[in-house]
């Protein structure tokens, strides 16, 4: 009965010990990523496009500021080194010397979009250990010095949901539906969603 009563006392003291953080309060976590980008294509020509999926990585860091007991507002900022490769094919009938003939051609794209991503996040703490977070907002992308066939800006929505092993590292996996298109190219449209697993440390 003693060691039953010395058990409660213990998880209790390790429950109340584990508090939320102060209202008021700034927390900081700079972290490391790994990105999946699948593409949504559409081509306004009828052709034949398709777009692979590519992974990424990047750094980043997060200021949440908790305004409430149990929920903040968070900003960010990352930098991200994704890929996209795409493969459209066109095709066409031509008349040399009283014969058609039908040719197809192949274009494919591949590049590394190099971006800046800023976040800000609402955030919600519902348990009192502070262990679970969950995060939604809106999100600006810069792409860095991709020449004239891509837009320099993008719009995303991020979803999130955080969890802190301990009081120190933080995994997070959200998933940013993209919005706008990130090409220039009126003929062809290209949105991307983007999974971020990133893991971080909470000072």
């Amino acid at each position: 009965m003693l060691l039953f009563l010395l058990c409660i006392a213990g998880t209790s003291f390790a429950q109340t010990s584990e508090r939320q953080d102060a209202v008021g309060k700034f927390r900081f976590v700079p972290s490391v990523m790994i990105t999946y980008n699948s593409y949504s294509l559409k081509d306004f020509q009828n052709n034949d496009a398709t777009a692979n999926y590519k992974f990424g990585v990047g750094v980043g860091i997060e200021a949440e500021y908790r305004f409430l007991e149990g929920m903040g507002v968070a900003l960010g900022a990352s930098y991200l080194v994704q890929g996209i490769k795409m493969l459209k094919k066109t095709g066409g009938l031509i008349q040399v010397n009283n014969y058609t003939m039908s040719l197809d051609w192949k274009n494919e794209q591949e590049a590394k979009l190099k971006t800046i991503r800023i976040p800000l996040l609402i955030c919600l703490h519902p348990l009192p250990n502070d262990r679970l977070t969950l995060k939604a907002g809106c999100q600006a992308e810069f792409l860095l010095g991709m020449g004239d066939k891509y837009k320099k800006t993008s719009l995303g929505a991020p979803l999130a949901i955080a969890y802190s092993i301990d009081d120190r590292l933080q995994f997070d996996l959200r998933y940013n539906f993209g919005l706008t298109d990130i090409l220039k190219d009126e003929a062809t449209n290209v949105t991307r969603d983007c999974v971020v697993l990133s893991a971080g440390i909470r000072f």
